[in-house]
């Protein structure tokens, strides 16, 4: 490995890269470069997948493609599976795309356009746009035809119909109706209000339902909203962490990672931040009074009555 000769420190591969660009530009380099059969614009040229997403109940997947500096939404379906590109964004203005989803249909793709907020909120605007950026919802069909916004937010829960979208902001849920072809005007308040740092909503498997983590500093809860009845209940509420809801095939029952609480005085504010990737369940079970178990199998029973402002139907 090459090394730095005035601090002996090896060099890193950016470096290294970086040299070999510049040592291609010198005069007497084109033959080294010529001989090697390629150019700079055939390095750059093949796009790669950079995220990908698949239908539940048929044989589609999409997923979003860097090619050139540009940034697309591609489809394909089975049995074949031949690429087909949705979006025509072909010009390098620096939009990045990411939280693909697809409706278990596969008929609705959403996607998130523009950069994550820093640290001071603000989003990159690499083309100087005067008209500023964001970070937003959009939707696609699989069948064509142009995308188009849905809302400003980030991480998008498509309903299984594909009708709707959940996103969090402000510590609450809020939802987007995903009217193909047809941008609506920003939700005007959350789908419903509850205590605490509400994040991670996960639809039922037919729609009428969600559950939820809601943050109360040293200990979180799981929520069921029900949009019928409507209202908010919660799963075997204690104070220990709850989270990571998710839902059994048939919607009856909700599995969920239980860990203690923290310690007096500490406090957790985002939904499932200081659980994920550090988790370690040491029994699975039925939620049945035991709580001795890292992992909980739950009935939508116990309700600690908080209501819902207004009254509106989910996903169908």
């Amino acid at each position: 490995m090459s090394t730095s000769r005035s601090s002996g420190r090896p060099l890193g591969p950016a470096f290294l890269a970086f040299s070999v660009l510049v040592a291609s530009a010198l005069p007497g380099a084109a033959p080294a470069l010529s001989a090697q059969g390629f150019t700079i614009e055939d390095i750059l040229s093949p796009q790669f997948p950079v995220e990908m997403a698949s239908a539940r109940s048929v044989d589609r997947i999409a997923w979003i493609a860097f090619e050139r500096g540009t940034r697309n939404v591609y489809t394909a379906m089975g049995p074949d599976f031949t690429p087909v590109r949705l979006t025509n964004w072909m010009d390098d203005r620096g939009h990045d795309l990411t939280d693909i989803r697809v409706s278990d249909d596969g008929e609705v793709l959403v996607f998130v356009r523009g950069h994550t907020p820093n640290g001071q909120g603000w989003i990159a605007n690499p083309s100087s746009d005067p008209r500023g950026s964001e970070r937003a919802i959009w939707a696609i069909a699989s069948s064509g035809g142009d995308p188009w916004r849905v809302a400003e937010g980030s991480n998008p829960i498509l309903s299984p119909d594909g009708r709707w979208v959940l996103f969090v902001k402000s510590g609450q849920i809020w939802r987007a109706p995903v009217n193909p072809g047809v941008s609506t005007a920003e939700p005007a308040e959350p789908l419903f209000r509850a205590f605490g740092v509400n994040g991670d909503p996960v639809w039922s498997p037919d729609g009428k339902k969600i559950a939820f983590v809601s943050v109360r500093e040293d200990h979180s809860f799981i929520g069921i909203y029900d949009a019928e009845t409507p209202r908010v209940s919660y799963l075997a509420p204690s104070v220990d962490r709850d989270d990571q809801p998710s839902w059994s095939p048939d919607g009856r029952q909700v599995a969920f990672v239980r860990r203690p609480g923290l310690p007096f005085g500490a406090t957790e504010r985002s939904p499932g931040s200081a659980l994920r990737g550090r988790l370690e369940p040491r029994a699975l079970g039925r939620r049945r009074g035991d709580r001795k178990g890292a992992r909980s199998l739950a009935q939508p029973a116990q309700r600690l009555g908080v209501q819902p402002r207004r009254r509106s139907h989910v996903g169908g």
